[in-house]
């Protein structure tokens, strides 16, 4: 009987392309359709063939520029034909591409992008970016701008090694500073090409999805995957998700969807906001991926019961797990059975299942000796799908990159031949010699009260005599000493434990990452500052 806390997944399969840039040619030569883009009431399909031809037009703004192998170009755009033109014409003249955040509320914030992004453009040695009029009218770039795609010349796409940094995929920053992930062809579509083959996805799927292309459960997990298995996907803004979230459903629902993605949140703020259910159909759904951040039981319950008269069947809830550092997926719960679910320390952690083809996971103890089945430890990952290291970063790539292992900074637990994610290593709240995991404070809070979504966060800050633990929630109400209490009652019947400060602060006061997570470490700094 295995002792150590180590799980193996399948041998992988040969990847069939030997670029992005060959199966986007090859997609193409099929005429297929690939993308709807979906904004109000306009739907703009994107075809396979059209999508390469889009990208030569950016490929000749790029090469006039003198860009080729060895260069970066970063990409800030929306969710649109522009982007996946500018992205993949990138690659077909050897250079990598860097996407970048785009504002989630269009308007001004668009105008505000370029100077806040500025740290991570030099970071990225960026040769030139890829942007919209306003971006550029409203900005002082200290690169050049490519602004839609050229006419003219034909060109043919550059001759690049499996091995050759596709794009680079900076980091949430959740915890540090963002950092680039290196990821390389052969990463990114080994990564797509396992994820596919895992769900048996095929040219008959049906794709929905709002997450923003310039974050990997986007770029990786909905495009990328959709070009390796060629099928279509209707594709919203994260916006108008957030605004109008039964637009999600309405999409699932209109277009027979077969799979869609989105964090946990995303889940409790569709079920939460969708007071009618009428008219919507949900059980074409085989595939409803729940990843991207902490998974809870709770919150699919929520949504199943929710939903259940419109045809969803719970046993489409996939949880899953994976990083930027491994270009995206590393286990995938293709049975989201609560009976797999692992109570821990009075927390329930639902499984996020086995390891995907070709990936090993470990749980490793501070010492970095394997821990045992049932014992917490960091997550640690080897395997086809890992970063080629950060960009210019040797010290932070041999930190992460140790002998053959991808170190996550993630908490888990392997049991019964599955893995559980439990938390963040540097986020771990202590209270009376308890450790508490972040998470689950905030998931209590938000079920105790009316928040906005991700609308609180919870860590630790220096009393005049011991560690406090403190909670700020987003409301869109005065403060009132009635929250209070109830955040207070709630902690200490579900947990035992008594929080110390409770903020309340108006919607948009968190500071959050591109992906929409709450940066606790942020969070912390302002507190602290505000004492």
């Amino acid at each position: 009987m295995q002792d150590d806390a180590l799980l193996f997944g399948p041998t992988p399969e040969p990847t069939r392309f030997e670029s992005l840039v060959e199966a986007l040619q090859v997609r193409a030569s099929s005429q297929r359709p690939w993308l709807v883009f979906h904004e109000g009431g306009d739907a703009r399909p994107l075809g396979f063939a059209e999508a390469y031809e889009l990208a030569l037009g950016y490929a000749r703004a790029y090469r006039r520029l003198g860009i080729g192998a060895g260069c970066r170009v970063g990409v800030l755009l929306p969710n649109s034909a522009d982007f996946i033109g500018a992205f993949f014409g990138a690659l077909v003249v050897g250079a990598a591409a860097v996407p970048l955040a785009w504002p989630a509320v269009p308007g001004a914030a668009e105008l505000r992008a370029v100077s806040e992004l500025q740290p991570l453009i030099d970071a990225a040695k960026l040769s030139a970016l890829a942007t919209t009029e306003a971006v550029v009218a409203g900005s002082a770039l200290t690169v050049p701008a490519i602004i839609g795609p050229v006419t003219g010349e034909a060109i043919a796409a550059a001759a690049v090694s499996t091995r050759a940094p596709a794009f680079l995929q900076f980091t949430s920053g959740s915890t540090s500073t963002p950092k680039g992930a290196v990821i390389s062809h052969r990463a990114a579509l080994t990564s797509a090409q396992i994820m596919a083959q895992t769900l048996a996805l095929g040219p008959t799927d049906v794709g929905v999805s709002w997450l923003p292309f310039f974050h990997d459960m986007g770029l990786v997990g909905v495009v990328l995957c959709s070009l390796v298995a060629g099928f279509r996907v209707h594709v919203m803004r994260p916006s108008e998700f957030l605004l109008r979230p039964r637009r999600w459903l309405e999409l699932a629902s209109s277009a027979g969807a077969t799979i869609t993605p989105g964090p946990n949140f995303a889940y409790g703020h569709a079920a939460k906001r969708t007071k009618s259910t009428e008219g919507l159909a949900l059980s074409s759904l085989r595939w409803a991926l729940n990843g991207s951040e902490p998974v809870h039981r709770a919150t699919m319950r929520d949504f199943g019961e929710h939903f259940r008269g419109c045809g969803f069947s719970p046993g489409a809830f996939a949880p899953v797990y994976g990083l930027a550092e491994y270009t995206l997926g590393v286990a995938f719960e293709c049975k989201g059975d609560p009976r797999n679910d692992l109570l821990r320390a009075g927390r329930l952690l639902p499984s996020v299942g086995q390891p995907l083809a070709g990936t090993a996971v470990a749980i490793r103890r501070e010492d970095g000796s394997l821990a045992a089945i049932d014992d917490e430890g960091e997550i640690v990952v080897r395997g086809p799908c890992a970063m080629s290291g950060y960009f210019d970063a040797p010290e932070a790539t041999a930190a992460a990159l140790d002998g053959g292992w991808l170190y996550t900074g993630d908490l888990g637990i392997i049991s019964g031949g599955r893995l559980y994610v439990s938390g963040r290593q540097k986020e771990l709240v202590i209270k009376a010699g308890r450790k508490f995991h972040p998470y689950e404070i905030e998931r209590i809070v938000a079920e105790s009260v009316e928040t906005t979504p991700n609308g609180v966060a919870v860590f630790s800050a220096r009393g005049e005599r011991a560690e406090e633990i403190v909670v700020v929630v987003e409301q869109r109400v005065a403060p009132s000493k009635t929250t209070e209490r109830v955040i207070r009652g709630r902690v200490v019947e579900a947990l035992g434990v008594s929080v110390d400060r409770v903020e309340i602060v108006p919607p948009g006061s968190l500071p959050r990452t591109t992906s929409g997570k709450v940066r606790r470490a942020d969070c912390a700094l302002r507190f602290a500052r505000s004492m």
